[in-house]
């Protein structure tokens, strides 16, 4: 392993549009939040394209990217970067483009695909976990971050 072994945890608030999040050693990250629009089909017929802007409002129903950036700001590579957020109050999981290293979790402590994961029912064992049962996501990095570099992630959430 080179350098040291990174573990952060980013809390992202979704009443700020950027919110600083907390990083160990010599890391720090960043978490910005932004409303997804759709800009309209043209008369050519170009087709609607997505477009994140910062948020003035937001209304249940609107979907929002969480971007996170982890930066090297120590002097060794940073190794072993695990990355983990909690899911904002007031926004349900909804996806990633991010899918390396990638996991969610429906308790904070066994992450993995959401197909995989089961949330318990009282008095009858368990079901298969849906995207509302989301507490955290996690990206693990086996690859090391140089000193002065940075590397962003990004989820998906549904205000409530």
């Amino acid at each position: 392993m080179i350098g040291k072994a990174w573990i952060v945890l980013a809390m992202a608030s979704a009443a700020t549009a950027s919110a600083p999040a907390a990083a160990q050693g010599d890391g720090s990250l960043t978490s910005k939040i932004e409303l997804e629009k759709s800009t309209p089909t043209t008369a050519e017929g170009r087709p609607e394209q997505k477009i994140y802007v910062a948020p003035d409002v937001v209304v249940p129903g609107d979907r929002v990217r969480v971007t996170l950036t982890f930066t090297n700001k120590g002097a060794a590579p940073a190794s072993g970067v695990n990355l983990v957020n909690p899911i904002p109050e007031g926004l349900t999981y909804d996806d990633t483009a991010d899918a390396a290293g990638f996991g969610v979790s429906t308790d904070g402590k066994i992450f993995g695909e959401l197909a995989s994961l089961t949330v318990p029912v009282e008095g009858s064992g368990s079901r298969p976990a849906t995207a509302a049962d989301v507490t955290h996501v996690r990206w693990q990095w086996p690859d090391a971050i140089a000193p002065g570099q940075s590397r962003s992630v990004a989820f998906f959430g549904r205000v409530r």
